[in-house]
């Protein structure tokens, strides 16, 4: 059984899309994320519809494998911050949620996300 079978639609490829972002250092609105994967797949994407498999990246394939985020790279394009689903339901950090995205897109850029292997 792949990761992927149980996984929101669009999840592989909002997955492919982060690690790209990842090895190029940047962060892209829910926006330019969905563009991009509609442009790829010949059909519109609402950036509304990223937030489960954003979610889905976060908490099935990072958390549990111990890697960073890679949902931070996604962010609003009115603040350039990522949205209230950025951390998990029940989690906050009260003032210091700039400084733990700050800290989790660093962590993202630098990891090698080339040699992780989900099947």
């Amino acid at each position: 059984m792949s990761i992927w079978d149980d996984a929101p639609k669009n999840s592989r490829a909002v997955y492919d899309r982060l690690t790209l972002l990842a090895k190029r250092m940047r962060v892209e609105t829910y926006g330019e994320i969905a563009a991009a994967i509609g442009q790829a797949e010949g059909r519109e994407i609402a950036p509304v519809s990223l937030r489960y498999p954003l979610g889905f990246i976060r908490d099935r394939i990072c958390r549990p494998q111990g890697l960073p985020w890679l949902n931070a790279l996604a962010v609003s394009a009115d603040d350039w911050y990522p949205g209230d689903s950025f951390l998990p339901p029940g989690v906050a950090f009260g003032d210091g949620e700039e400084v733990l995205w700050r800290g989790a897109v660093l962590a993202v850029f630098a990891y090698p996300w080339d040699k992780v292997d989900l099947g």
